[in-house]
Protein backbone atom coordinates (compact mmCIF):
# COMPACT_ATOMS: atom_id res chain seq x y z
CA UNK A 1 0.00 0.00 0.00
CA UNK A 2 1.03 3.33 -0.45
CA UNK A 3 -0.36 6.08 1.81
CA UNK A 4 1.14 9.75 2.61
CA UNK A 5 -0.87 9.58 5.63
CA UNK A 6 0.28 6.24 7.08
CA UNK A 7 3.80 7.57 9.21
CA UNK A 8 1.82 10.64 10.69
CA UNK A 9 -0.89 8.58 11.10
CA UNK A 10 0.91 5.96 12.90
CA UNK A 11 2.68 8.26 15.04
CA UNK A 12 -0.24 10.16 16.18
CA UNK A 13 -2.14 6.48 16.95
CA UNK A 14 0.69 6.31 19.79
CA UNK A 15 0.21 9.12 21.32
CA UNK A 16 -3.02 8.88 21.53
CA UNK A 17 -3.54 5.62 22.89
CA UNK A 18 -0.15 7.27 25.58
CA UNK A 19 -2.56 10.07 26.49
CA UNK A 20 -5.64 7.48 27.23
CA UNK A 21 -4.02 4.47 28.75
CA UNK A 22 -0.39 5.69 30.18
CA UNK A 23 0.79 2.94 28.95
CA UNK A 24 4.30 4.55 28.97
CA UNK A 25 6.20 1.27 29.27
CA UNK A 26 4.69 0.10 25.63
CA UNK A 27 5.31 3.51 24.22
CA UNK A 28 8.94 2.67 25.21
CA UNK A 29 8.93 -0.24 23.50
CA UNK A 30 7.93 2.06 19.68
CA UNK A 31 9.99 5.01 21.13
CA UNK A 32 12.81 4.07 18.20
CA UNK A 33 10.31 3.76 15.52
CA UNK A 34 8.74 6.71 16.61
CA UNK A 35 11.61 8.86 16.30
CA UNK A 36 12.57 7.61 12.86
CA UNK A 37 9.34 8.13 11.72
CA UNK A 38 9.24 11.52 12.90
CA UNK A 39 12.68 11.95 11.42
CA UNK A 40 11.11 10.29 8.10
CA UNK A 41 7.87 12.77 8.38
CA UNK A 42 10.56 15.80 8.32
CA UNK A 43 12.75 14.66 5.76
CA UNK A 44 9.63 14.21 3.39
CA UNK A 45 8.15 17.57 4.22
CA UNK A 46 11.81 19.07 3.27
CA UNK A 47 11.55 20.28 -0.17
CA UNK A 48 8.45 22.02 0.12
CA UNK A 49 7.17 22.40 3.86
CA UNK A 50 4.59 19.91 3.13
CA UNK A 51 4.47 16.15 3.17
CA UNK A 52 4.05 15.51 -0.55
CA UNK A 53 3.58 12.86 -2.95
CA UNK A 54 3.16 12.21 -6.77
CA UNK A 55 3.16 9.21 -8.78
CA UNK A 56 6.92 7.80 -9.42
CA UNK A 57 6.08 5.31 -12.03
CA UNK A 58 3.74 4.43 -14.52
CA UNK A 59 2.05 1.53 -12.27
CA UNK A 60 2.16 3.77 -8.89
CA UNK A 61 -0.91 5.08 -7.57
CA UNK A 62 -1.79 8.47 -8.48
CA UNK A 63 -3.25 9.21 -5.28
CA UNK A 64 -1.83 8.20 -2.06
CA UNK A 65 -4.05 10.06 0.44
CA UNK A 66 -7.54 8.39 2.16
CA UNK A 67 -8.99 9.37 -1.39
CA UNK A 68 -7.29 7.43 -3.30
CA UNK A 69 -8.98 6.60 -6.85
CA UNK A 70 -7.26 8.23 -9.83
CA UNK A 71 -10.06 10.99 -9.84
CA UNK A 72 -10.38 12.20 -6.13
CA UNK A 73 -7.94 14.87 -6.02
CA UNK A 74 -8.59 17.77 -8.73
CA UNK A 75 -8.51 21.29 -9.58
CA UNK A 76 -11.75 23.39 -9.21
CA UNK A 77 -11.70 23.28 -13.22
CA UNK A 78 -11.73 19.24 -12.88
CA UNK A 79 -7.78 19.46 -13.92
CA UNK A 80 -6.19 16.31 -12.37
CA UNK A 81 -3.27 18.07 -10.21
CA UNK A 82 0.33 17.41 -11.69
CA UNK A 83 3.44 17.34 -9.48
CA UNK A 84 4.04 17.18 -5.86
CA UNK A 85 0.23 17.57 -3.93
CA UNK A 86 -0.08 18.49 -0.58
CA UNK A 87 -3.20 17.23 0.98
CA UNK A 88 -3.88 19.46 3.61
CA UNK A 89 -5.18 17.10 5.82
CA UNK A 90 -1.69 15.17 5.92
CA UNK A 91 -0.45 18.02 7.11
CA UNK A 92 -2.81 18.28 10.10
CA UNK A 93 -1.53 14.80 11.01
CA UNK A 94 2.16 15.77 10.75
CA UNK A 95 0.94 18.96 13.24
CA UNK A 96 -0.79 15.78 15.36
CA UNK A 97 1.82 13.69 15.55
CA UNK A 98 4.88 16.61 16.43
CA UNK A 99 2.61 17.70 18.92
CA UNK A 100 2.13 14.31 20.66
CA UNK A 101 5.61 13.28 20.41
CA UNK A 102 6.75 16.14 22.01
CA UNK A 103 4.06 15.52 24.89
CA UNK A 104 5.61 12.24 24.91
CA UNK A 105 9.43 13.20 24.82
CA UNK A 106 8.56 15.84 27.46
CA UNK A 107 7.37 12.86 30.05
CA UNK A 108 10.09 10.52 28.82
CA UNK A 109 12.37 13.45 30.23
CA UNK A 110 13.88 14.40 26.65
CA UNK A 111 12.99 17.94 26.63
CA UNK A 112 15.53 19.11 23.51
CA UNK A 113 13.45 16.80 21.54
CA UNK A 114 10.24 18.00 22.83
CA UNK A 115 11.37 21.17 21.91
CA UNK A 116 12.61 20.42 18.35
CA UNK A 117 9.04 18.76 17.83
CA UNK A 118 7.09 21.45 18.91
CA UNK A 119 9.07 23.91 16.72
CA UNK A 120 7.84 21.67 13.82
CA UNK A 121 4.13 21.62 15.09
CA UNK A 122 4.33 25.52 14.71
CA UNK A 123 6.20 25.37 11.62
CA UNK A 124 3.76 23.34 10.38
CA UNK A 125 0.55 24.76 11.33
CA UNK A 126 2.37 28.49 10.44
CA UNK A 127 2.40 26.92 6.57
CA UNK A 128 -0.90 25.67 6.57
CA UNK A 129 -2.58 28.47 7.40
CA UNK A 130 -0.19 30.59 5.12
CA UNK A 131 -1.04 28.38 2.03
CA UNK A 132 -4.05 26.65 2.55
Amino acid sequence: YGGVDTTPLYIHLACAYADRTGDMAFVDSLWPSLCAAAEWTEYASRPTGFVTYQRAAASGLTNQGWKDSIDSVFHADGRIPKGPIALVEVQGYVFAAFRGLAALARRRGEDDRADHWDSRAEAMRAAVERHF
